[in-house]
């Protein structure tokens, strides 16, 4: 909760925009806009206040495990992922009501299995799924990374509050914990571990519909959340909601 609530604080403090109200607007039709907090930069390179302007998003999705391995089974209502999207952007308009759209975010993701498995770690650095200790009761089992993402979208406007978006997304991830919980005799318990040896990089897809700053996206990485030699493999998909300030 504490880090849902910093991102939504970063969000509004930093976010950054384009106005829709001028993605009809045929002057300088293939132009492009670098955009970061505060500034932003035109196709003549020259600079300007952005004031009282958003550009950028805000999601929160559920996680559904694809191409699991035995005893891997992600639950998805337990699952979730946080978004702050296109913290940095650039755009270039390729038509009248189209762009294409490269960005930079944050991605913080939660793996969740909450049956009578945990991830567990050896002291060689490998992660597999075991029982919980005999006598005990499971709360849950996670895998947490955080992420930078870099989707590359083409967008199309159907009007000025109606739009969506689809391509691909690279993220690379630099962090990745283990944690489990449980209770014995009554007391809670839990494991923590650092260095799971996450996928640093990965390549996914995402596509979204946006109608009038909120609407639902759907991701897609067949890429395993661990590295093969060091966890059982598991992949996802993501479904959920997106503000686009």
């Amino acid at each position: 909760m504490k880090k849902f609530l910093a991102a939504i604080i970063m969000a509004v403090m930093g976010l950054t925009s384009v106005s829709a109200d001028n993605i009809f607007d045929d002057e300088n039709p293939g132009g492009w806009d670098f955009e970061l907090p505060g500034v932003r930069v035109n196709k003549s390179g020259s600079y300007r206040e952005v004031k009282f302007s958003l550009s950028s998003s805000l999601s929160f999705g559920f996680i559904g495990g694809v191409s699991q391995a035995k005893d891997v089974s992600i639950d998805m209502g337990q699952s979730y992922e946080i978004e702050w999207g296109d913290v940095i952007s650039s755009q270039v308009r390729v038509g009248r009501k189209d762009f294409m759209r490269i960005g930079m975010g944050f991605d913080w993701r939660n793996y969740r299995v909450t049956d009578f498995k945990m991830f567990s770690k050896d002291e060689r650095g490998v992660i597999s799924m075991q029982d919980y200790p005999e006598g005990t009761e499971p709360k849950f089992s996670r895998i947490h990374t955080f992420s930078l993402s870099f989707p590359l979208k083409y967008y199309h406007y159907l009007n000025k509050k109606i739009y969506f978006a689809v391509g691909p997304e690279l993220y690379f991830t630099p962090y990745g914990s283990l944690k489990t919980r449980y209770y014995e005799d009554g007391e809670k318990k839990k494991i923590t571990s650092g260095n799971v040896h996450q996928n640093r990089f990965s390549v996914g897809v995402g596509a979204e519909v946006i109608v009038h700053h909120l609407g639902i996206y759907y991701k897609y990485n067949p890429f395993s959340v661990l590295r093969s030699s060091y966890g059982p493999k598991f992949s996802t998909m993501t479904v959920g909601l997106k503000v686009a300030f």
